[in-house]
């Protein structure tokens, strides 16, 4: 519809416009890096936490960014692979979190320390 609309626009004018909507364009996705740079500033000075019943928070998204893509496509957010995939492609998006929940004698593999020399699976 619109090629339609600018093919029966004069020459001159037709040119204008696209040049103008070129614009709109590059100005769009300059704005949307922009956000997406000052999110990540925030980010990285806050840490987050669980919250129960929810999760991890692992992505803070740009509004404009999130709807580009969920009308380009449809239900992509829902999708784990495409999450990953923008994860990689914009790592500003991510955020850190850490546990809240605090371990003690607990040493990352597996295993508990009961006392010395021996050390107990926690399954």
């Amino acid at each position: 519809m619109l090629e339609q609309i600018l093919h029966s626009l004069p020459s001159d004018v037709r040119q204008k416009t696209v040049e103008h909507l070129k614009q709109g364009i590059l100005a769009d996705r300059n704005a949307i890096a922009g956000n997406a740079k000052a999110i990540a500033a925030d980010n990285s000075k806050k840490e987050y936490g669980h919250v129960e019943g929810l999760g991890e928070l692992t992505s803070s998204i740009d509004s404009r960014s999130y709807h580009y893509w969920n009308n380009r496509e449809p239900g992509c957010w829902n999708d784990k692979q495409f999450c990953k995939e923008y994860l990689r492609d914009c790592p500003e998006a991510r955020v850190s979190a850490k546990s809240q929940k605090i371990q003690v004698g607990y040493c990352g593999d597996g295993f508990v320390r009961h006392r010395t020399g021996r050390k107990i699976k926690v399954y």
